[in-house]
C-alpha cells in the first residue's frame, strides 16, 4: 500500500493526478540513501534514550528497581518474570501453590512484548531491570515506526523524525510506563499509516513486499498482541477501505484493505486460540468477571481529557487549567484522565477538526488527500470512543468486551502528528533551513510540555527503589532459611483480578515477593477454579487449624503481611505462633512476618479437619434456618444482571451459569460465614468472601467488605421450564441460615 495510485484512480476524484503524493521509499534507495536513513534512526533512537533519560531522572534513579511498584505494574511485572523463569508467560509452576499459575486463563495475550522481554532477558538476570530495559526498548521502537510510517505517507524526512520522537515521548505513553505494560504503541503507527493510505486511495498495484509487505507483518504483530489496538485497527481499517473504495471506485483499494483486516483477525483470533484451550480444558475460571456495557462510558475517551494540558505542568496557565479541571469534579474522570495528547498533538487534533468542515484550501495542497483522510479518521475516532458513542453501541449490541475506549488516544495522536508534518512540509517544503529550524521549534516545544507527564514517576522513584531493595533482602534471608522449592502461603486471604487491597495493602501486593525471589513456590495468585475453591476451604479455617492443615499438604511457611489486618495482624501471627517453639518466626520486619511451620507437618492430625483439596459441598444441606431475611443482592444470573424483582430470569439449559452479587449478617453487623444457591430445594456451594469495598463503604460497616459471592450451577440437572432461585446466606456463627424470597428463572 504504500506506492501511489495510477492517475487513472486520481481522476475519479477532483484531485489533480499531478498533486498525488510521490512515496519517497517506493523506488529503490541508493546506498548513500540507506546509510543516511540508517544514521537518522540511530540518531533518532539515542535522542529517544535520551530524553527517557532525563524524562525520568536517569542520574538518580536506580534502574534495578522498577518504574512502578504497585496495583497493575505488579500484574505485568509478574508476567514478564514468568517469562524470563520459565522460557514463556503462559503457565508458572512457582505461584498458585500448591498448583501450578495457568496465565492463559486470564487472556492478556502480549505475545510480542513478551517476546521483546524475552529477548532483553539474554543481556541480564534482573526481572525488574529487564522489564524497565523492555520498555525503554519499546518506546525507542514508537519513534522508529511512527518516523517510519510518516515517511511512507509522505512526509518529509526532518519532519518524520521530529514527529516520531514526539510520539514515543507522548503523555500515554509516559503516564502508562510498566502500570499498563501492554498498551505500548510501537505497533500502532503501521495500522494507522495502513489506514491513511487506504482512505488516500494510494495502494500497489500488488501486495508486495516493497509496497505494502511491512505494513501486512505490522497489522500481523499487532493481533499478536493486546486486542485493544487490534480491535481499534479493524475499526480504522475498515472505515479507510470504504471511505477510500466510496471515493475512488478502485477495486484495489477493497481488496488491500480487506487482506489488512484479515491478517488483523486471523492473527488475534490465532493469539486468543491458547486461552481459549485453557477454558475449554479447565473451564473458565470463576473469578474472571463478565464486563457490563455500562463499563464503555465509565471508560470511554473525553474530548475535553485529550486537549487538556498535562498535569502537574511548570507553565503556570497550563497548571491553572488542570486545577480548575481537578475542582470541578467531573463525573466519570477514571483511566480516561490520564488519555492526553500534549501541546504539539492537541495542535494537529483542532487542526484535523477544522479541516472537516474547510477541506477545500487542504485538497489544493501536494499532501491535501492524506489531510483530508486523517480529519475524517480522527472525527471516526471520536464518533466511535467519545461517552456515549458508538462504542457505547457495540457494547450494548455485539459484546461489552472492549469497554475502555479511552486508549484510542495514540491513535488519535498520530493522525495529529501526521498531520502537523505534512502541513509544515506544504508550508516550508520537505528540505532546507526553514524545515529544519521549524521543526526543531516544534520538537523543543513538544519535549518541554511532554516531559511533564513524568512527574509522577519520579515522584515516587527513591520509596520504590528502596522498597524493592528491602524486599529483596528479606526474600533472600527466607530462601536461605528454606531449602529446595519449598511453598510459602501468603496472608492475608485475597482474590486474584478482582483484589481491591485490604486495609494498608494495595491491589496485587501479594506478587511483590515473587518478583524478587529464586526458588519459592509462592500461594497467591489463585485463579482456575480448582485453586479458588482450594483457598476458599483454606480461608474457613482458624489460623491455628489452617497451620496445621498447610503443614500436611507441604508447606513450608506461612507469609503474613500484617498491612492486610486492622490489628497488623497480631491476632493471626499470636495464634500460629503458639503452636511454635520460641513462636516459629523465621524471618520478620515492620511489614511482615513468616512463620516456620515445617515443625508442625504430622504433629496436628486433630487440629487438621481433612482434605482442603476435597470438592465443595453445600454449606446449608444440614442446617436449620434462621429467623428472618438477608440483607443481599444477587446482581448476574446467567448473562442476565439485575435487578431481577418482577421478571423471570431466562437462563439457557446448556452447561452452567453463573450467579454473582454480595450478603452479609446483618443482625451480627458481619459478612456470613458461607453461602449457598438454591434452586427449588436443591443447594449448590458458591465461592464466598470476595473483596467488596463497595459493599463496607456504602453500609459503613468495614466487616463487610469480604461479601462477595460467585458459583456456577450446572442448568441441565434441574430440567426445562420454570423454577426458583434464592440464596441461603449463613450466619457468621455458623448456626442457621437465611434464606433470601425466590426470583423466577427460565431454563430454556
Amino acid at each position: 500500500m504504500a506506492s501511489t495510485s495510477k492517475e487513472t484512480t486520481a481522476s475519479r476524484t477532483s484531485v489533480n493526478p499531478a498533486t498525488r503524493v510521490a512515496d519517497p521509499l517506493a523506488a529503490n534507495l541508493t546506498g548513500s540513501q540507506t546509510g543516511r536513513i540508517l544514521l537518522s534512526s540511530i540518531a533518532q533512537a539515542l535522542l529517544i534514550a535520551v530524553l527517557l533519560f532525563f524524562f525520568l531522572g536517569g542520574w538518580n534513579r536506580n534502574w534495578s528497581a522498577p518504574l512502578s511498584f504497585s496495583s497493575d505494574s505488579l500484574v505485568f511485572l509478574m508476567q514478564s518474570k514468568t517469562t524470563m523463569d520459565v522460557g514463556w508467560w503462559w503457565t508458572n509452576p512457582r505461584l498458585s501453590a500448591p498448583s501450578t499459575f495457568d496465565e492463559l486463563a486470564f487472556p492478556s495475550d502480549t505475545n510480542v512484548d513478551q517476546l521483546i522481554v524475552w529477548i532483553v532477558s539474554w543481556f541480564t538476570a534482573n526481572a525488574l531491570l529487564c522489564v524497565n530495559l523492555a520498555w525503554l526498548a519499546m518506546v525507542i521502537l514508537s519513534g522508529l515506526t511512527a518516523s517510519w510510517c510518516i515517511r511512507k505517507l509522505g512526509g518529509s524526512a526532518v519532519g518524520s523524525w521530529m514527529a516520531g520522537a514526539l510520539f514515543a515521548v507522548s503523555p500515554y505513553a509516559i503516564y502508562r510506563n510498566i502500570d499498563h505494560f501492554c498498551l505500548v504503541i510501537y505497533l500502532v503507527p503501521f495500522a494507522c499509516a495502513a489506514a491513511l493510505l487506504l482512505a488516500s486511495g494510494r495502494v500497489p498495484e500488488r501486495l508486495t513486499w516493497k509496497g505494502s509487505g511491512v505494513f501486512v507483518v505490522g497489522c500481523a504483530l499487532l493481533g499478536f498482541d493486546y486486542v485493544y489496538y487490534a480491535f481499534f485497527a479493524c475499526f480504522f481499517l475498515g472505515v479507510a477501505t470504504l471511505a477510500g473504495y466510496f471515493n475512488f471506485r478502485d477495486k484495489r483499494i477493497l481488496r488491500a484493505g480487506s487482506v489488512c483486516l484479515l491478517v488483523v483477525i486471523v492473527s488475534t483470533a490465532l493469539n486468543l486460540l491458547p486461552s481459549a484451550y485453557s477454558w475449554h480444558v479447565h473451564g473458565k475460571p470463576i473469578l474472571v468477571r463478565e464486563k457490563v456495557p455500562a463499563e464503555s462510558e465509565v471508560y470511554g475517551l473525553k474530548i475535553r481529557q485529550l486537549v487538556s494540558p498535562i498535569f502537574q505542568h511548570s507553565f503556570p496557565p497550563f497548571r491553572r487549567w488542570t486545577e480548575k479541571e481537578g475542582e470541578a469534579r467531573y463525573p466519570v474522570e477514571t483511566e480516561n484522565m490520564i488519555s492526553r495528547l500534549g501541546l504539539v498533538s492537541t495542535i494537529g487534533f483542532l487542526g484535523l477538526l477544522a479541516l472537516l468542515f474547510l477541506p477545500g484550501p487542504a485538497l489544493k495542497l501536494d499532501p491535501g488527500r492524506t489531510l483530508v483522510s486523517a480529519s475524517q479518521l480522527t472525527i471516526a475516532a471520536l464518533l466511535l470512543s467519545t461517552v456515549g458513542g458508538f462504542g457505547s453501541l457495540f457494547a450494548l449490541l455485539v459484546s461489552p468486551e472492549i469497554r475502555a475506549y479511552n486508549r484510542i488516544c495514540p491513535f488519535i495522536a498520530f493522525f495529529a502528528l501526521t498531520a502537523i508534518v505534512l502541513a509544515i512540509d506544504a508550508a516550508l517544503g520537505k528540505s532546507g533551513w526553514r524545515l529544519a529550524t521549524a521543526a526543531g521549534i516544534v520538537l523543543m516545544v513538544g519535549i518541554l510540555d511532554q516531559s511533564q507527564a513524568a512527574i509522577g514517576l519520579n515522584a515516587n522513584r527513591d520509596i520504590v527503589a528502596a522498597e524493592a531493595q528491602q524486599l529483596s533482602r528479606f526474600v533472600g534471608q527466607i530462601e536461605r532459611s528454606l531449602p529446595g522449592h519449598p511453598m510459602v502461603f501468603q496472608l492475608p486471604f485475597t482474590t486474584y483480578l478482582n483484589d481491591s487491597g485490604m486495609e494498608r495493602m494495595k491491589p496485587y501486593d501479594h506478587l511483590k515477593p515473587y518478583l524478587v525471589s529464586r526458588t519459592i513456590h509462592w500461594s497467591y495468585p489463585a485463579l482456575s477454579n480448582d485453586q479458588v475453591q482450594w483457598q476458599q476451604a483454606a480461608a474457613r479455617l482458624s489460623p491455628l487449624q489452617l497451620a496445621y492443615e498447610l503443614a500436611a499438604d507441604g508447606f513450608a511457611a506461612i507469609w503474613v503481611d500484617r498491612y492486610g489486618y486492622p490489628d497488623n495482624g497480631e491476632s493471626v501471627v499470636a495464634a500460629i505462633s503458639s503452636a511454635l517453639k520460641s513462636g516459629g518466626v523465621l524471618a520478620e520486619n515492620a511489614r511482615y512476618t513468616v512463620l516456620d511451620i515445617r515443625p508442625l507437618k504430622g504433629a496436628g492430625s486433630a487440629a487438621a479437619i481433612g482434605n482442603l483439596a476435597a470438592p465443595p459441598t453445600p454449606a446449608t444441606a444440614i442446617m436449620a434456618p434462621c429467623p428472618g431475611e438477608p440483607v443481599l443482592n444477587i446482581e448476574e444470573i446467567g448473562t442476565a444482571t439485575g435487578p431481577f424483582l418482577g421478571r423471570a430470569i431466562p437462563v439457557s439449559v446448556s452447561g452452567e451459569f453463573k450467579v454473582s452479587g454480595w450478603a452479609v449478617d446483618q443482625p451480627h453487623r458481619s459478612a456470613a460465614s458461607d453461602l449457598d444457591v438454591v434452586i427449588d430445594h436443591t443447594p449448590f456451594p458458591t465461592i464466598y468472601g470476595g473483596e467488596r469495598p463497595d459493599v463496607a463503604n456504602y453500609f459503613k460497616i468495614p466487616a463487610y467488605r469480604a461479601s462477595g459471592f460467585v458459583a456456577m450451577i450446572p442448568a441441565g440437572k434441574s430440567g426445562m421450564g420454570r423454577h426458583t432461585l434464592s440464596l441461603r446466606v449463613v450466619s457468621s456463627d455458623h448456626k442457621c441460615y437465611y434464606q433470601s424470597p425466590g426470583l423466577v428463572i427460565v431454563f430454556k
